[in-house]
């Protein structure tokens, strides 16, 4: 039965060669679009997680803690926040050092006046504004901790370009998945139309619509498919032209890819099943 559907679905894209061939015009535009913007999340995605990676909160430490003191601490922020690095009064001097790295100026100091300090690198759950801003209130009345600093409003601003590319990536979606369910609505109506005759007499023999509509829908999901498979290649060669000019810009890992072309095949076999059983209902006798 398998292999029928197949066999009728080849027939019937091979006998309107062009329907398929603007479909797959319309749907490669379109899937494209959607594969460059999925290209851009990707990168924009791994450089927000490097760039997250990094975040630190900065506690500095009153003069007269003691090493049992900054011990239990520590041990306090790992099990509660995440994983702690002590820094000494000699290492933040050194660090400091290095990066005025002018000797004439450092000379001019007889004391160090740095503070000995814990960084703190928050738990992933735990990174976001207002769960920060809630660990960094909590962590100002340990006794131990004289400030707290962790950059307020660069994670502000790093969590609203994260949301702003989650929105941007939702609504391109849409977009591109209503311009999948048209085209294949249109694509498939001009196909039932065409094979019209065939169908009243298959329905008048007491085939079901599901039997019908298979054909038809398997149609649509091979060209679907086949633009998928285009579009990508055609991202990929953007990719190329533009990795040449932009370091670290990465191309989709293959479970992307799959996610991408599967996606598209799974919603052209909902939007084709939709559209054709329609068609069906308008064209029968």
């Amino acid at each position: 039965m398998q292999v029928f559907f197949l066999r009728e679905a080849w027939r019937s894209l091979n006998a309107h060669r062009g329907l398929a061939m603007t479909a797959i015009v319309s749907l490669t535009a379109a899937l494209t679009l959607c594969g460059v913007f999925l290209l851009l999340s990707f990168n924009a995605d791994r450089t927000m997680r490097a760039v997250g990676d990094r975040r630190e909160m900065v506690l500095y430490l009153r003069d007269e803690v003691s090493d049992a003191e900054v011990q239990a601490l520590q041990q306090r922020l790992h099990d509660l926040y995440g994983t702690t690095t002590f820094v000494s009064r000699a290492q933040a001097w050194e660090e400091f050092s290095e990066q005025i790295g002018d000797p004439d100026l450092l000379e001019a100091v007889d004391t160090n006046p740095l503070p000995a300090s814990v960084r703190l690198k928050l738990k992933p759950e735990l990174m976001g504004y207002a769960e920060t801003e809630k660990v960094a209130r909590s962590v100002r009345e340990f006794p131990e901790v004289e400030d707290v600093r962790y950059g307020a409003e660069w994670v502000q601003r790093l969590d609203a370009i994260t949301e702003g590319l989650k929105r941007i990536a939702l609504v391109l979606g849409l977009v591109v998945a209503l311009a999948i369910v048209l085209v294949l609505h249109n694509t498939l109506r001009l196909t039932v139309l065409a094979r019209r005759p065939q169908v009243e007499i298959m329905s008048r023999l007491g085939a079901r619509d599901g039997f019908i509509a298979t054909p038809f829908v398997i149609e649509g999901f091979m060209v679907t498919v086949f633009a998928a498979l285009v579009s990508l290649a055609i991202v990929a060669g953007l990719h190329q032209v533009v990795a040449m000019r932009v370091s670290g810009l990465v191309f989709l890992p293959p479970v992307w890819m799959l996610a991408f072309v599967g996606g598209a095949g799974v919603l052209a076999w909902a939007a084709g099943s939709i559209a054709v059983t329609r068609v069906l209902r308008a064209v029968g006798p």
